[in-house]
């Protein structure tokens, strides 16, 4: 790992840990991370001088000497936005160095590269003023649905049409504050950290399903990115012999039975009415239509066996899994359980626990909020995060 790398784990983790634990000491903070007092006295130092940290004196007991300081988030600090590039839409989200969303924007998208600029700053621009805050932007973080390589450059986003566009390039012309963009799989995996389920776990695998199904290894605190920062696209996971054909072009993929499209094409099979979305299929499942209920149970069996090939490889302590396959967990749940059951391996199977994502039901999803905020915070981090 280079050094800049290391300084940003560093600096990420130390926020993190007074993010999550208003008032913590810096001695506090040694203990629970195990860096070395030198490493978190200068970025603690380096935060204060950001404005990003404030220290408040706290009260000592009887011990003689300097008195104790907690540290704490800046309220005034700054604004952070998450931008969530889409099919047909754009997400944003504003919020406070804390993570908590301020404010909520949505907007059509036409999925043509020449207008995403503009689209993203308009975006931007609605977001913050709802806020209500007029704190300095200090950072946006861009979710993108597809192969981001560590140059910037989204290499393949099959729901868009997309291949090899310079995202960073085309954005840093017109978006003013810092940039951060990263995968949007890999990027709600790192606000599942953040935010969500994983707060203080160093190793789990993340699943996500929306118009695509991908997925992220965090691994000793890090996502791990692979030898170009293409790794974990759990969604190409061949589950079907020769089965349906994905986007991506091959056959058999998680992807290719759990995606909204995908689920939506089998259900009209299957003689359903029209899908118009995924709120279409949980209304007609809540109202029990037996081949949405039929689409869920055969998805939910698919899905375990992904799951338990995750754990027989990785023996995880925690598969976490979001986006639309949590919000359709009660559907998913017990045929997933069974397949599950049947297909890992048993001794494996009970040392991890599969938990769908309470935060990954929102939208617009968090993802870009944690990448702004992972590089906000890591201290010259790269743009391309992770």
């Amino acid at each position: 790992m280079r050094t800049s790398d290391i300084r940003r784990y560093h600096a990420n983790e130390i926020f993190h840990r007074i993010r999550i634990e208003p008032q913590i000491s810096q001695k506090e903070i040694i203990r629970r991370t195990g860096f070395d007092k030198s490493t978190v006295s200068s970025i603690v130092t380096r935060f204060d001088e950001l404005g990003l940290v404030v220290r408040t004196p706290t009260a000592a007991g009887n011990r003689p000497g300097r008195p104790a300081e907690g540290l704490s988030i800046s309220p005034d600090s700054g604004l952070l936005v998450g931008v969530q590039v889409e099919s047909e839409e754009l997400g944003f989200v504003a919020a406070g160095l804390d993570g908590r969303p301020l404010a909520h924007h949505r907007q059509s998208f036409n999925r043509k590269v020449k207008t995403l600029d503009r689209a993203v700053a308009d975006g931007i621009a609605a977001v913050t003023a709802a806020s209500g805050r007029t704190s300095p932007l200090l950072g946006v973080g861009i979710s993108l649905p597809g192969l981001v390589s560590t140059e910037g450059m989204l290499v393949h986003a099959p729901i868009l049409g997309w291949r090899d566009v310079p995202v960073l390039d085309l954005l840093s012309r017109i978006v003013s504050a810092p940039l951060y963009i990263g995968n949007d799989v890999k990027a709600a995996a790192m606000a599942e950290h953040m935010f969500g389920n994983c707060i203080d776990l160093d190793d789990f695998i993340y699943l996500f399903s929306g118009s695509g199904v991908g997925g992220a290894l965090f691994l000793d605190g890090e996502i791990y990115l692979g030898a170009h920062g293409l790794a974990g696209e759990l969604g190409h996971m061949k589950v079907v012999p020769q089965g349906r054909l994905c986007s991506c072009g091959a056959a058999g993929c998680l992807s290719a039975y759990l995606s909204e499209p995908a689920l939506a094409a089998e259900v009209e099979a299957r003689g359903g009415k029209t899908v118009r979305s995924f709120d279409t299929l949980l209304d007609r499942a809540e109202a029990g239509d037996p081949a949405v209920v039929s689409v869920f149970e055969q998805a939910g069996e698919i899905l375990g066996a992904a799951v338990s090939n995750l754990v027989n490889i990785f023996n995880p302590p925690v598969v976490a899994l979001g986006g639309d396959m949590a919000r359709a967990s009660r559907y998913l749940g017990q045929s997933l359980e069974r397949s599950l059951g049947r297909l890992a391996h048993p001794n494996m199977a009970a040392q991890t626990r599969v938990i769908f994502s309470e935060i990954a039901t929102d939208r617009p999803y968090l993802g870009g909020v944690a990448l702004a905020l992972d590089g906000v915070t890591g201290l010259d981090a790269s743009s391309v995060i992770p």
